[in-house]
C-alpha cells in the first residue's frame, strides 16, 4: 500500500482544531478506528487526511502526511504532516473532483476512519493537490 484516506467528523474533531494544531514537520499519533482492507499502514506510506461533507460545513482534503510507524495491537498509526500541508489546512481542496475520488476510495459504505487508496486514484490525489495548490497561492 502507498496511500491511505483518513477519514475526520467535523463534530468529534472541528476544522478549526486542526488548523490550529497541526503543523508540518511535527510529529503526531492517532488512533484510526474503523480501517477497511485487510492491508496495514506501513513506513513511507502517506496518508491524506479528509473532512467529508457530512455532520459539518467545511469539508475536504486538510493535509497529507508520511507514516512514521503503525501500531497494530493499539489501532495507532503515527505520521508527520509534509509540506504544503500548512497552506493545505487553510484552503482545504474541496470541489467535484475530490468529492467523486473520495466517494470511489470509500466506496458505498462511507463509515469509516481508515480507507486505503487504489493504485489508480493516487495519481489523482497527488495530481489534485498540487494543482489545487498551484492555482491558489
Amino acid at each position: 500500500m502507498s496511500m491511505w484516506l483518513y477519514q475526520l467528523n467535523q463534530k468529534s474533531w472541528s476544522p478549526n482544531i486542526f488548523r490550529y494544531e497541526i503543523w508540518e514537520n511535527q510529529r503526531w499519533h492517532w488512533p484510526y478506528g474503523q480501517k477497511k482492507g485487510n492491508e496495514t499502514p506501513e513506513v513511507g506510506d502517506v496518508v491524506v487526511f479528509f473532512y467529508a461533507p457530512s455532520a459539518g460545513i467545511d469539508p475536504g482534503i486538510y493535509a497529507w502526511a508520511i507514516i512514521d510507524r503503525c501500531d497494530v495491537d493499539s489501532k495507532t498509526f503515527y505520521f508527520t504532516p509534509a509540506a504544503r500541508t500548512n497552506h493545505l489546512k487553510m484552503d482545504p481542496w474541496w470541489g467535484e473532483g475530490v468529492k467523486k475520488v473520495t466517494d470511489e476510495i470509500r466506496g458505498p459504505m462511507k463509515q469509516g476512519t481508515l480507507f486505503p487508496v487504489a493504485p489508480e486514484l493516487v495519481r489523482k490525489i497527488r495530481v489534485g493537490i498540487k494543482k489545487w495548490l498551484n492555482a491558489n497561492v
